[in-house]
């Protein structure tokens, strides 16, 4: 008697191999979906390029032709997720600051960026913040490594107009604003149940207006914090 086929995981579709339909966009996205769910329940090392192609109905090859490798692929969920805030703070394109831009709506950047990529923080702890992450290098070299600079300059831009007090080290308030901004994203899991918090609808506006406030009452000018 022939075996049956062992049946996906709850929730799971697999496809048989092939080219999914629609255009290079669509099957482009359909890997970087499938490699996110992959890499969060198992682990960056653990997946291979045949299994996510195998998930995402598609190919070995049509993977390497689109990201390279596995690692192309990562750097491409990374790039897709951060490249709004990267662009909106570099004004689409610039190498300094875009000059609408300041701390307030820094803070929103990366609020609104991890509410419409929640798998990022998790993924960030995994591969970048472990002890031994694999992609520690690569995060600071591709992305954390751009966007700091532009913070920096930012917060010493806002210096030079009285706004942040003089006294205040760039590189530290940088730091505070980072940590404000992200660690309620990272922490979600554990006070969304203790603390009853979220993040859906306004009540992420009210948490990046909250971080905001927080931030500014901490390094900003005394005329204005009062």
């Amino acid at each position: 008697m022939r075996a049956s086929p062992s049946r996906p995981a709850s929730g799971a579709r697999f496809r048989r191999p092939g080219r999914p339909p629609g255009g290079d966009a669509t099957v482009r996205d359909a890997l970087l979906e499938t490699a996110r769910g992959l890499f969060l329940s198992r682990g960056f090392a653990s997946v291979t390029i045949r299994q996510i192609a195998a998930a995402a109905g598609s190919s070995p090859a049509t993977i390497h032709y689109h990201f390279g490798d596995k690692l192309g692929l990562y750097r491409a969920m990374l790039e897709a997720a951060i490249a709004p805030v990267a662009e909106s703070l570099q004004g689409f394109g610039g190498t300094s600051p875009a000059a609408e831009v300041d701390l307030e709506e820094v803070i929103g950047l990366y609020g609104r960026m991890l509410v419409a990529n929640p798998w990022v923080p998790a993924l960030i702890v995994q591969e970048v913040l472990a002890e031994g992450g694999p992609f520690r290098e690569l995060f600071i070299e591709q992305f954390a490594g751009r966007l700091a600079p532009l913070l920096i300059a930012i917060i010493r831009r806002e210096q030079a107009a009285g706004t942040v007090r003089a006294d205040v080290e760039p590189h530290l308030a940088a730091l505070s604003a980072i940590s404000l901004a992200v660690f309620p994203f990272l922490a979600l899991p554990v006070t969304s149940r203790v603390l009853g918090l979220s993040v859906e609808g306004e009540a992420v506006e009210r948490l990046t207006a909250h971080t905001a406030r927080v931030l500014m009452d901490g390094i900003g000018a005394r005329e204005r914090s009062s």
